[in-house]
């Protein structure tokens, strides 16, 4: 504990250090002598003591200083610390000075200069002696009032818990009274409840036995006696006697309540006379080492679980059969799809067909495309009705596909007059993770009907992200998120009573049954396929007016390297140069599917061969060793499953590729030809093109392209020819002169930007002069504008 301080006061150095040295000499060091020659000075090192903690008992000051006196000094120091003691040493004093300390300073003593040592000792002791007397006079006070305080709040407190415990013994004596009228009550009461619940548990439809640990009957609440006759008290029977039964195993069920201490629930069956009775039981633990067991009666519902088990069956029987026949179906309307519309890309590969042929040409190809439409609908709304839709996510590019959507549209939408606007909002992402075939065939559905049933104006897509997937944007999140989709068309309209079946399977509106187009299936498959991809479609007609076809779906946003990328399609003329021969087996029970596939390969320089069964497959891969082998599944004699899994069964099948030929629509049948062997899966009716992509995957095959055709090949080729000038005065003729004069200089960037000047709603014109550019047909550009002067 640091010792306390004195402080002395005076404005000469000598009386300062005089004083030290006396009273340390005669404290003998019990305090550190602090020095100040001015109040300044001496209100500093109060504070610095102060701030330590360091106890200030006494002040000896002089009178007479430069700044302020000490009896202002002494008042200032008595308003900070006025339980220090102030004595005042000086010679020139005033009574005045003195008597202002002794009133507002608390004075403790005066003393003149020059002082005695003797006195001035005697002094200081007995002011230190007063000021630790009062100090500690002061804490017993203190103690004492606290001592004072707390014997009274006891005093107080016992007072009230006397108070509250002669309540509570009333209270008590009250209520146990009560307690002894409330049990006579009860057992009045109690005598009643027994005899009621009695006769309840007799007019019980269960069996309720208490049962004892040795498995003996102790009481039977119900009566059994509609089940079970006895002559004697079922009391102290065991479980085997009241039950007629020795060769049942559930008696132990009794030991395992008691053991495990939880209800054991199981199902029994007892003969009773000519009867089978099946009961439901329910044995619990009781606290007296005993159970209670409830049985009920459930033989009504154990015939019912036998014949929905039966109806199950059949019903699964039935399901079979029908997936049997969709996936025969499929196969016998799709392969001779697959020759036809093979044949049709074949033919249209001839240059040396004319105008007519054609045009005959086209409606082969457009009538088979319409067919196999119809039969995907069909297909696919049986797999819808028999579940088995699956939801297959890839990554893609959506500007993309809506670009390819709305080529793919924009002629049809033309040859009406009709104009075909797709609006995206700016902020909807480029590119997306969901089930892009179904979005791609939603959108293809309902544009399609949108220019099918209407007439003049027009059809427009509006694409948006909702407000979930705007926020998700602005924070760059990945989370799933709602894209929405609006169709909006000027057609005839739906009438209002139209539109609570407009979803119904084969359901048509009165405008498309008199469009006689169709099936009723394009919106039901629609539905069903938004509400795959987490949305749902809505509608909204004005009749007369037009339709609006909402609908949302989930999205995930991916970065743009996470999305594979295709070329634009160009049609194979041959294998590029430098390349081995590769030897590919076309196996096809159908004739015309083996020349199909024959026609289509052997011109582009691959060596063919083909089987008409798995067994000569087999035959032909181990005398010839194909490096490709084309396989449809089923076939007579030896179908493609078994022929695969021989081949792949031996070292040498390892390296040779299958890939699988099926018309088959179900995703499982997907899953069984790859877990036979086969490396990669097509569908019939297939595309040229991705025939040509499998097979250049696997064996790594280079092919030399022709130039690039329109998408829409024998209608848009058609459509050009019948372009007519007349067509291009909707444009300036200032603009028409600029044109000419790049045409004439071959100035093909020039011309690619006038053409860019054309109007949105010119977009026919504007391609057709693109494609002449493409082909260096600046020629064709000079007669046009020649055609229109003549």
């Amino acid at each position: 504990m640091s010792k306390g301080a004195i402080i002395c006061i005076d404005d000469e150095r000598v009386v300062l250090v005089s004083l030290r040295d006396q009273l340390n000499n005669h404290l003998s060091n019990e305090f550190d002598i602090e020095l100040a020659e001015n109040g300044e000075e001496a209100l500093e090192i109060l504070a610095e003591l102060q701030a330590d903690d360091i106890e200030i008992p006494l002040i000896i000051c002089d009178q007479i200083m430069p700044g302020i006196k000490g009896d202002e000094l002494l008042i200032k120091i008595h308003s900070l610390y006025p339980k220090t003691l102030k004595i005042m040493l000086t010679g020139q004093a005033s009574t005045e000075a003195v008597g202002n300390a002794l009133n507002r300073a608390n004075l403790y003593r005066y003393i003149a200069k020059p002082w005695d040592e003797t006195d001035l000792c005697l002094t200081v002791t007995e002011a230190i002696r007063s000021y630790f007397q009062d100090k500690e006079l002061i804490y017993k006070n203190q103690v004492l009032q606290k001592i004072r305080t707390e014997l009274e709040e006891l005093n107080a407190s016992l007072e009230q818990k006397v108070i509250e415990r002669t309540t509570e013994l009333a209270k008590a004596n009250a209520q146990l009274q009560q307690e002894i009228n409330e049990r006579k009550l009860l057992e009045q009461k109690l005598s009643t409840s027994e005899r009621q619940i009695r006769t309840i548990f007799e007019a019980m439809s269960e069996i309720v036995l208490i049962v004892n640990d040795r498995e003996e009957i102790t009481a039977v609440p119900t009566n059994p006696g509609r089940f079970y006759k006895f002559e004697t008290d079922l009391v102290n029977l065991t479980i085997e006697q009241f039950f007629q039964d020795k060769n049942n195993t559930w008696f132990g069920k009794v030991g395992q309540a008691l053991d495990s201490q939880e209800t054991i629930n199981f199902d029994y069956n007892l003969s009773v006379g000519e009867r089978e009775i099946w009961f439901a039981a329910s044995i619990s633990p009781l606290p007296n080492n005993s159970v209670t067991w409830v049985a009920r009666d459930i033989s009504d519902r154990k015939q019912a679980e036998a014949a929905w088990e039966k109806a199950k069956e059949a019903a699964l029987r039935a399901n079979q059969a029908k997936s049997e026949f969709l996936s025969k179906m499929s196969h016998e309307l799709r392969t001779p799809l697959n020759a036809i519309l093979g044949f049709t890309q074949l033919l249209a590969r001839d240059n040396s067909l004319n105008q007519v042929q054609r045009e005959q040409l086209g409606i082969v190809e457009r009538s088979g495309e319409h067919l196999l439409q119809l039969i995907n609908d069909v297909l696919e709304m049986s797999k819808i009705e028999a579940g088995r839709i699956a939801f297959n996510e890839n990554n893609f590019d959506l500007i993309s596909t809506l670009n390819s959507i709305k080529e793919m549209l924009q002629l049809k939408a033309e040859s009406k007059r009709l104009q075909l606007i797709f609006d995206c909002d700016p902020n909807t992402p480029q590119y997306l993770r969901t089930d892009e075939n179904k979005l791609r065939q939603v959108l293809i559905n309902l544009i399609g009907n949108a220019i099918k049933f209407t007439s003049s104006g027009g059809v427009v897509l509006r694409v948006m992200p909702g407000n979930d997937l705007a926020e998700i944007l602005s924070k760059n999140s990945t989370k799933s998120r709602k894209l929405l989709f609006e169709v909006e068309d000027t057609g005839p309209g739906i009438a209002p009573h139209e539109i609570d079946s407009l979803f119904d399977p084969f359901v048509q509106t009165e405008t498309g049954r008199n469009s006689e187009q169709g099936t009723g299936l394009g919106l039901p498959i629609s539905r069903q396929f938004v509400q795959l991809m987490g949305g749902d479609i809505t509608v909204k007609s004005v009749l007369g007016e037009g339709t609006i076809f909402k609908f949302d779906v989930k999205v995930e946003l991916v970065e743009a390297k996470e999305v594979q990328t295709y070329q634009s399609s160009k049609r194979a003329i041959a294998l590029a140069p430098n390349q081995p021969k590769y030897r590919i087996l076309a196996v096809d029970d159908r004739w015309e599917s083996r020349q199909l596939l024959i026609h289509l390969l052997s011109p582009l320089g691959f060596d063919m061969r083909a089987a008409e069964n798995g067994q000569q497959a087999i035959e032909e891969w181990q005398s010839w060793e194909p490096h490709l082998i084309l396989m449809d599944m089923q076939m007579p004699v030896m179908d493609g499953y078994e022929a695969t899994k021989y081949i792949k069964a031996h070292l040498k099948g390892q390296a040779t590729v299958i890939i699988a030929l099926t018309a088959s629509v179900f995703e499982e049948n997907r899953i069984t030809v790859l877990s036979a062997g086969c490396d990669d899966f097509v569908r019939k009716p297939f595309r040229e093109e991705v025939l040509l992509e499998k097979i250049a995957t696997y064996l790594g095959v280079r092919y030399v392209y022709s130039e690039v055709q329109s998408t829409t090949s024998t209608q848009s080729r058609e459509s050009q020819k019948q372009l007519e000038p007349e067509s291009m005065t909707v444009m300036p003729s200032e603009w028409i002169t600029q044109l000419y004069e790049a045409a004439d200089s071959i100035d093909n960037d020039r011309i690619l930007e006038l053409i860019a000047e054309i109007p949105a709603e010119e977009a026919f014109l504007a391609q057709y002069l693109t494609d002449l550019v493409k082909k260096f047909r600046c020629d064709a550009i000079i007669d046009l504008i020649e055609r229109i002067n003549r």
